[in-house]
C-alpha cells in the first residue's frame, strides 16, 4: 500500500479506538449488569462455577485429640460448566469518508480531519455499544430465568442453569390493586432464601412502573400512615417507602430504567414491568470473557493490528488495497456465570396467585 494511504489511515488503529471508546464510556451511565455480573477473563472458553453452597454455618464436629479429623463433604454444590459463545460485527470505512480522509491527507486542516476521524470511531463506537448491549441482554436473562438464549445469523446460543421453582413466585395479589400484600411477599422471599440458604437479602431491583405501583399500595400506605386518614387521598413520598424497606426489612431499593429496541422496534425493559428481584448484597457471577480468534491468531501473527476494551472484547482494525479501505471489526466470546442463582428470588408482582 503506498505511503498516501498509509499516511490517510494512521489514526485509525485499534489502539485509538479502544482509547476513545474507553473515554465515551466515562461519560455513560454503565449497565446494571456490570456490578450484578463483573467482567472477568480467563484462558479457557469453558466455564465451570459451583451452585447451592449455603451461606448457613454448620458447627465442627467433636473429636478426640488423638483421632483423625472427620472429612466434611461438600454436599450442597452443584458443578456446572458452561460455554462462552463468540460474537462479531465489522464496519468499512465507506467511499465517501474514505475520499474525504484522502483529500485531507495532505491537508493543514487539521480540525476538519479530526471531524472526520470523529465519525469513523462513532461508528466503531456503534459496535462496542452493541457488544455491551448483548452481554447486558444476557446478564437480565440470566438474573431472571436462570437460562439464556440469544438468536441471529442463523446462531442459536442458549444454556438454562435451572432457577429453583421455589425461588420463582407469585405474589398475593396485584401491587397497587385491592387484595395486595406486598409486606406479606416481601417477607416471603426473605424467609425463603434465609431458611434455604442462610443468606440476607438486602436489595429489592424493580423498573419505575413497579415501584410506582408500591408507592400508591393501600395495605403500604396504611402501614406507614397510622392515623385515621383517608389512604386513598394521601401521595406516598418516596423517601417514606425507601425508608420504610430499609428499616423494616433491609432492602435497598435499586429502580432500573434501561432497556433495548427489539428487532421489531419494540422497546423492552431490562427489569419488566412487575418484576421484582430480591438479591443479597454479593455479585452474583461473573460476566467471563475467553479469547476470540482475533486474540489467538491475528494478534500474534501481526497480520492485523488489534486491541482490547472492556476486559475481553477485541477491536481489530485490518486495511485492505481493493478497493482502498480500512476494516473495523469487533469481537467477543463470553458467557455468565451465576454462582449465587440460589440466592435470588424473583417475584412477579403484577400476576398474583390464582
Amino acid at each position: 500500500m503506498n505511503p498516501e494511504v498509509i499516511s490517510m489511515f494512521a489514526d485509525l488503529t485499534s489502539a485509538n479506538i479502544a482509547s476513545y471508546w474507553t473515554t465515551l464510556q466515562q461519560k455513560e451511565a454503565p449497565y446494571l449488569g456490570e456490578t450484578l455480573f463483573p467482567n472477568v477473563k480467563q484462558d479457557s472458553d469453558v466455564i465451570t462455577f459451583y451452585r447451592g453452597l449455603t451461606r448457613a454455618p454448620k458447627a465442627l464436629n467433636p473429636s478426640a485429640l488423638d483421632a483423625q479429623a472427620i472429612v466434611r463433604d461438600r454436599q450442597g454444590f452443584n458443578k456446572i460448566t458452561t460455554q462462552t459463545n463468540f460474537y462479531k460485527e465489522s464496519k468499512y470505512l465507506d467511499e465517501n469518508l474514505r475520499r474525504e480522509l484522502s483529500r485531507l491527507a495532505s491537508s493543514a486542516d487539521q480540525t476538519r480531519r479530526d471531524i472526520i476521524i470523529r465519525r469513523i470511531f462513532d461508528d466503531t463506537g456503534e459496535l462496542m455499544r452493541g457488544a455491551a448491549l448483548g452481554r447486558e441482554i444476557q446478564r437480565m436473562q440470566v438474573l431472571l430465568t436462570g437460562k439464556y438464549e440469544i438468536k441471529g445469523n442463523g446462531q442459536v446460543f442458549s444454556d438454562d442453569y435451572y432457577m429453583q421453582a421455589s425461588h420463582l413466585a407469585q405474589a398475593v395479589g396485584k401491587w397497587g390493586e385491592t387484595g395486595s400484600s406486598p409486606t406479606d411477599d416481601i417477607k416471603a422471599a426473605k424467609d425463603l432464601i434465609g431458611t434455604e440458604q442462610g443468606v440476607t437479602l438486602t436489595r429489592m431491583l424493580v423498573n419505575e412502573k413497579t415501584f410506582n405501583a408500591l408507592l400508591r399500595d393501600e395495605e403500604i400506605k396504611a402501614t406507614l400512615f397510622t392515623t385515621n386518614i383517608n389512604t386513598q387521598a394521601m401521595a406516598l413520598p418516596k423517601s417514606a417507602l425507601l425508608s420504610y424497606l430499609s428499616d423494616q426489612f433491609g432492602l435497598e431499593v435499586v429502580v432500573y430504567e434501561k432497556g433495548y429496541v427489539d428487532v421489531t422496534g419494540k422497546f423492552n425493559y431490562f427489569i419488566p414491568d412487575g418484576k421484582v428481584v430480591f438479591m443479597p448484597g454479593v455479585a452474583l457471577g461473573n460476566t467471563v470473557f475467553s479469547p476470540t480468534p482475533e486474540e489467538t491468531d491475528l494478534a500474534l501473527s501481526k497480520v492485523a493490528d488489534v486491541s482490547f476494551a472492556d476486559t475481553g472484547v477485541a477491536i481489530t482494525t485490518t486495511p485492505h488495497s481493493d478497493p482502498v479501505t480500512k476494516e473495523t471489526k469487533v469481537s467477543q466470546q463470553y458467557s455468565v456465570s451465576y454462582e449465587q442463582i440460589d440466592s435470588v428470588y424473583i417475584l412477579d408482582a403484577f400476576n398474583p396467585k390464582a
